[in-house]
């Protein structure tokens, strides 16, 4: 047990309380402008002083190696920052650094530092002059700083600030939480390409699996259309698995895939559908198909979950239990909804088109078929296909 009022406890307790603070929509922000980067081509500079510096160095290695995203940071040329700072000063070295780096506007700046820069205080002016420089070049910035964030706050395009809980521990909370978040993002499943060493050995000695995750109505299961929108048949009498189910599904599982259903069923919050409904439902696809496991929200958009689709909720609590690789994984649904949770979790995408009369997938999907079993076809073509660029890489 933690002995309490000790230094040691004190300073974990205001640990977690920075945890509790920090703004996730502002991390998850900074993840797509991450992935919008890599996208487009465009490159990663990473500014930091003093620790900072150090964490921009570390976190260099981890986009490039994680994410894929070319990146570089000017305090890791040593020749080059002291010259310009004998010949030129220090105000400027990041900006005539970048100004040389020809900094274009699909680039993204990060910057990592306590207070953000400040002209006024003197604090960090090369920051500020890098910042303004890269204002002018269209340049989208992002910040991971402490304080009230400084100039960093005041010109970034996300800005996720690390909260101040005491304020004798500042510096120490800023520089250890810039490390705490910049490995969220390169964990997002949105800008992770690579496995890193001890996840690629899963603790039961195996290999992280792929998966591929099933909607349940109009992928597994007839669903009931009235008036152009899907709905879950209500009971087990109106239950019917779609042509080809069976068989598409079992040529998944011989391929390696693990099969989990994720499925929102809101029909139990509105009152209209028992969980016993659903569960009889479930019951018979356990028994006719090979799947591994189903997840269920039974909330409705005005619950507020974190599992209902297009959240990903879902797929993250299927990949916690079964040790998935996300990134080598497949979303197949019948809906927007669908599309957009497998978006977020960083997965590939298969829509069946039914031509629902409904809104549009926020990004389209990666194929686009008609049925389940066109579904299969495709992902294991295109998981063919991967694996053997792949082969052609390593030799």
């Amino acid at each position: 047990m933690p002995t309490k009022n000790t230094f040691a406890h004190e300073f974990l307790a205001e640990a977690k309380e920075v945890i509790e603070r920090l703004d996730s929509a502002s991390i998850e922000n900074a993840a797509s402008l991450l992935a919008q980067t890599r996208a487009s081509g465009g490159r990663l500079f990473i500014l930091g002083v003093g620790g900072s510096a150090a964490n921009a160095s570390h976190a260099v290695n981890d986009f490039r190696k994680i994410a894929g995203i070319e990146a570089y940071a000017p305090t890791d040329n040593v020749s080059e920052l002291t010259a310009r700072v004998n010949d030129e000063g220090w105000a400027t070295v990041f900006e005539a650094w970048l100004r040389v780096s020809r900094l274009r506007a699909n680039d993204l700046v990060l910057v990592f530092s306590v207070g953000g820069g400040d002209l006024e205080k003197n604090v960090s002016p090369n920051l500020v002059a890098a910042l303004q420089y890269a204002k002018t070049a269209g340049t989208k910035i992002v910040g991971i700083v402490g304080r009230d964030g400084g100039h960093t706050a005041k010109v970034a395009d996300v800005c996720i600030l690390i909260p101040t809980v005491n304020a004798a521990h500042i510096t120490p909370h800023t520089e250890a939480f810039q490390a705490v978040v910049w490995h969220l993002l390169v964990s997002h499943p949105a800008v992770k390409q690579q496995q890193t060493k001890w996840e690629s050995t899963a603790p039961s000695g195996g290999q992280l699996r792929p998966a591929v995750f099933l909607d349940r109505d109009g992928v597994l299961n007839r669903a009931v259309v009235r008036d152009g929108k899907p709905s879950p048949p209500p009971g087990i009498e109106e239950f019917e698995l779609l042509p080809e189910v069976a068989s598409s599904l079992r040529d998944l599982k011989a391929h390696g895939f693990a099969l989990l259903v994720i499925t929102n069923q809101p029909d139990v919050a509105r009152g209209t559908q028992t969980r016993a409904d659903v569960e009889a439902i479930h019951q018979v696809l356990r028994s006719s198909l090979p799947i591994d496991d189903i997840f269920v929200c039974y909330h409705d958009d005005a619950d507020g979950c974190a599992c209902r689709k297009p959240l990903p909720g879902l797929l993250f609590e299927a990949q916690r239990k079964h040790d998935v690789d996300l990134s080598r994984s497949f979303v197949v649904g019948d809906r927007w909804r669908d599309i957009d949770a497998g978006h977020a979790a960083g997965c590939k995408t298969v829509l069946i088109d039914y031509g629902y009369r409904e809104r549009k997938p926020a990004q389209p999907p990666d194929a686009t078929v008609r049925s389940l079993r066109e579904a299969a076809d495709w992902i294991l073509s295109f998981s063919l296909k991967e694996s053997h660029n792949k082969d052609e890489v390593r030799v």
